[in-house]
This record gives C-alpha cells, structure tokens and sequence, in this order.
C-alpha cells in the first residue's frame, strides 16, 4: 500500500508520546510504503527542525532517505487542485506521481479533492488511516 502524509499529520505521528505515533510504527515495519518527493522532503525536513531536537530531526531525515519504506516519487506534472492554499498542491501531485492509494490529512484545504473526479485522490484523515493499517 502506498501512502502520501501531509506534513502535520507525520510531525503528530513522530511523536513516540502521541496516540498517532501507530503511524510511524507500521511504517518502520512496513504495512505501508510512504511516497515522497523532493518538495515534500524538504517541508517534513523543515517542520522536523522546528517540532523537534537537532538529533531527533536527523535521526528522522535519515530514515526518510535510508528506509526500504520510502519511496522517492517524481512528479512530472502539477495538477493545482488545490486552489484555496496551493502550497497542499505536493501532496495531490505525490500521490498522483506515485500512484497512491490513500493521501492522509486532517487539513480542510485538501476536502476539494473529495469533490475533483479526475485524477480521482484517496484522502483520509488520521482516525480513519489508523483503522485502515491496524
């Protein structure tokens, strides 16, 4: 299975403290893949230096480059669906790119895509992911 996670739903997740932090652990052992691309690299890496220590923050850079459970995605195409903040637009395009099968979120901005028939998008929030790789 193949998982796009916007950015505040992985910070949550990386947290061993959170009741999200399920999500990070069945990406260690692998019921799912996550799909990332340079531009979504680059917010997780930015946000894990704002939420977190120096060393926590590499130690997490280091998984998304190193682990057999990530997937480094191109995108050749933007789609811009997201009109209302554009910026959410990686994540549409990632999941597109790499032909996911859930985008998870808890972000309003991305409920637009629930409504767009083409590309059609899989997005679930946190709650429901959760019941999904339990």
């Amino acid at each position: 299975m193949k998982v796009v996670i916007d950015s505040n739903i992985f910070v949550m997740c990386a947290n061993p403290l959170s009741r999200y932090y399920i999500i990070f652990q069945k990406l260690v052992e692998g019921a799912y893949t996550l799909c990332i691309t340079t531009e979504v690299n680059f917010e997780y890496l930015e946000i894990f230096e704002r939420k977190f220590n120096k060393s926590k923050s590499a130690l997490l850079s280091r998984f998304l480059h190193e682990s057999i459970f990530t997937e480094k995605t191109e995108v050749f195409f933007k789609w811009d669906l997201i009109y209302s903040d554009p910026d959410d637009n990686k994540y549409s395009d990632c999941y597109v790119a790499a032909n996911a099968d859930y985008l998870v979120t808890n972000d309003k901005h991305f409920d637009i895509l629930k409504q767009t028939d083409f590309p059609k998008i899989k997005v679930v929030n946190i709650d429901d992911f959760i019941k999904i790789i339990a």
